[in-house]
């Protein structure tokens, strides 16, 4: 089976219980996993507000930074082979992402990301640069490069 996971901006949250958020296809997991999941991605406190029946309005209550760790929680259980994350970190200090992209990178997953921030670069190992298609052209307009350490300190070179 093919389990291929989108991650987007804003988090897709549903109005029901906390543990609801995190579930979202079988298997379903255990108590056990659930608290361990939102302590790996750093929500643990959730628990000792909500506990992981409480049905909220959990866009309302949660931060954008919070729905998007919560976000990871339903990546990380749902064990994709594949997930495809736009701007999935945006909210998020560089600590937390680095933290929430070694989980993904520890669980053996393979991801690709779009993403605005240079911090991006360190979680990173290619570059897929896109330009404006030009019908008339026989040229591709898109080119994969490997990411070094220049391109920490400069975009330029992608915009050109």
């Amino acid at each position: 089976m093919l389990r291929i996971v989108l991650n987007g901006i804003p988090p897709f949250l549903l109005r029901q219980q906390d543990s609801g958020n995190v579930i979202t296809g079988p298997p379903k997991p255990t108590s056990e996993e659930l608290i361990k999941v939102l302590q790996d991605v750093r929500l643990g406190y959730l628990l000792s507000r909500f506990g992981l029946d409480s049905t909220c309005e959990w866009s309302s209550i949660l931060s954008l930074g919070e729905q998007q760790r919560l976000a990871f929680a339903r990546l990380l259980l749902a064990k994709p082979y594949l997930i495809l994350m736009d701007e999935s970190t945006s909210a998020l200090d560089e600590d937390n992402e680095a933290h929430l992209y070694r989980l993904i990178e520890d669980a053996g997953v393979t991801y690709v990301s779009i993403g605005h921030r240079r911090s991006l670069f360190d979680h990173h190992n290619k570059i897929l640069h896109i330009t404006k298609m030009d019908p008339k052209s026989t040229k591709r307009n898109w080119y994969v490069k490997p990411v070094n350490q220049e391109m920490g300190s400069s975009l330029l070179e992608l915009g050109s």
